[in-house]
């Protein structure tokens, strides 16, 4: 009489688990930006969030959660109930950098979250002020090595992308240049515009009116030919420099043990939002281009990426101030 009520508990307390993978999403997501409304960042997350609901004929919500250049969001992502109904949107610093430069850091990517898809990637072009005496990449870095610690460089903050991609290119060519940091990217490449600073890494979108303008000098591309400068070579292309790759991410990401088959279907539907011809055009408006790839093929090119700033930082030995 008690044997079939118990076989059958098993089954009872699976079904449930899987009807919610199988019916996902049927309430509202939220979608945490850790950074203020108007970024890159958040700029990508209410594009997906817009074609996502579309998808899913259900409503996915930016919720902006700023603070502690990323880590405040992200940790409220990762603290969450891992049922994929609160998603966020990580970056390069709250997912490669900060973990490594913060012993207080309240979340561990690894430990915490799963990555669940790429969104869209920044471009970068090396730029220097127009008055600097070098044409391209090897005569700024004969400049430097000639000159150690004289050539100067700005970015958006102490142990930002920007400075950790100029560091390591620095570190491959051996030499050896000075740090100026400002308090946005806006105010950095101003630096370089005016003439206060030498050279910066610069987004190709907001650095392309300039350097059209003559206000800027384009030496060479972080990561891949721009298709407004073709004639500009990348910084890779130089012999010994090979393993250089400069530019900033952003990732949809869930807490820990979110279910596989609701990671697989958010995985899914964003490559194919990213995949759409207008979403394309609309973050090359942007100065953004998408960043497709399965779940295996995105996990392995952030381990990458994290392990790549994890060798720039201990080299360099760069902290937060």
């Amino acid at each position: 009489m008690n044997r079939r009520p118990l076989l059958a508990l098993p089954l009872a307390l699976c079904l449930p688990h899987t009807t919610r993978a199988d019916a996902y999403p049927d309430r509202i997501v939220r979608l945490i930006v850790p950074f203020p409304p108007g970024g890159a960042t958040d700029v990508t997350a209410r594009l997906f969030a817009a074609a996502m609901t579309a998808a899913f004929d259900r409503s996915v919500v930016v919720d902006n959660r700023p603070g502690a250049s990323g880590a405040v969001g992200i940790d409220q992502v990762a603290k969450s109930a891992a049922d994929g109904y609160t998603l966020g949107v990580s970056g390069v610093g709250p997912t490669a950098i900060l973990p490594q430069i913060d012993p207080k850091l309240p979340y561990s990517p690894s430990r915490d979250l799963t990555i669940v898809a790429g969104l869209s990637a920044v471009d970068f072009i090396l730029v220097a002020r127009p008055s600097l005496p070098v044409a391209n990449l090897a005569e700024l870095l004969a400049l430097a090595e000639a000159n150690p610690g004289k050539v100067t460089y700005s970015s958006a903050g102490v142990a930002g992308p920007q400075q950790l991609m100029i560091e390591h290119l620095a570190m491959l060519s051996g030499v050896r240049v000075f740090h100026i940091p400002y308090t946005g990217d806006s105010q950095a490449i101003a630096a370089v515009a005016s003439g206060d600073v030498d050279i910066a890494m610069a987004g190709a979108a907001t650095s392309l009116g300039l350097i059209k303008s003559g206000k800027l000098k384009p030496l060479a591309a972080s990561s891949r030919r721009i298709p407004e400068l073709p004639g500009l070579a990348t910084v890779a292309e130089r012999p010994g420099l090979e393993d250089f790759s400069g530019y900033t991410w952003n990732i949809l990401v869930a807490p820990k043990s979110t279910p596989m088959p609701v990671v697989a279907r958010l995985n899914r539907v964003v490559n194919e939002i990213a995949r759409q011809p207008a979403i394309a055009l609309k973050l090359e408006g942007l100065g953004l281009r998408p960043l497709i790839g399965d779940l295996n093929s995105i996990t392995l090119l952030i381990d990458h990426e994290v392990a790549k700033y994890r060798r720039i930082i201990e080299a360099t030995g760069i902290r937060r101030e």
